[in-house]
């Protein structure tokens, strides 16, 4: 019994102070890891959002935005509708005119609004008769409330003024044939004071470019 107990040999003090750089060095590693896979997940998350909303932003433009109340059994007034389309001069946005088949109707009253603000958040306004217009413009990029980081907004178009292109027009100058161009960036945290522009769009910022040919769908081509 006194030789079993001799040869139980336990953590001396000395061996437990050794041991503790180590633990701490094996500590750090893994939160480091931790930290930049939180990260890193979230970026992506971000990123994928940006491409996600920017489809739908695009989609919307071309099929026109549902809205219960407003647009029930009715058409929607986008450019896949549109017979007439005019963009403003300063190129920030866009006002559709539909066909509308129904005797009667006063087309004046029908047409919906794409329009970039200076934060470069992308809205619509809507008019489905005198008495069915959008109270106020509803955002349709991002689709989640704006959220400023630094001075900047975190999900913003970067080609405000150059969204909309007239391809092709008719013999009567009217467009028929439409690109929509959509540059967008995410902005993933603010931009540090010791770094350059070029690394803040870098390290911080991931940007994506949309571009799409639509044909008005009711023009006389």
């Amino acid at each position: 019994m006194k030789n079993i107990l001799k040869s139980n040999k336990g953590i001396s003090l000395i061996e437990i102070i050794v041991t503790l750089p180590l633990a701490a060095l094996i500590f750090v590693g893994v939160s480091l890891s931790l930290i930049h896979f939180i990260n890193t997940y979230q970026e992506t998350k971000l990123y994928t959002q940006l491409q996600e909303d920017l489809f739908t932003a695009v989609e919307t433009m071309r099929q026109g935005y549902a809205i219960d109340e407003f647009t029930k059994n009715q058409a929607l007034i986008g450019l896949c509708a549109a017979n007439y389309v005019e963009i403003n001069l300063a190129n920030d946005e866009i006002t559709i005119s539909p066909a509308l088949a129904e005797d009667n109707t006063n087309i004046s009253n029908y047409w919906s609004k794409f329009s970039c603000d200076g934060e470069g958040q992308l809205w619509v306004l809507s008019s489905h008769g005198l008495s069915k217009t959008f109270k106020r413009p509803i955002k349709i990029f991002p689709s989640t409330p704006t959220n400023l980081i630094g001075n900047q907004p975190q999900f913003r178009i970067l080609n405000k003024n150059s969204i909309w292109e007239v391809q092709k027009r008719d013999g009567k100058g009217n467009p028929v044939l439409m690109r929509i161009t959509l540059e967008a960036q995410v902005r993933f945290r603010a931009k540090q004071i010791r770094q350059t522009q070029e690394d803040d769009l870098r390290q911080n910022t991931k940007t994506i470019k949309y571009e799409t040919s639509v044909f008005i769908g009711n023009s006389q081509t």
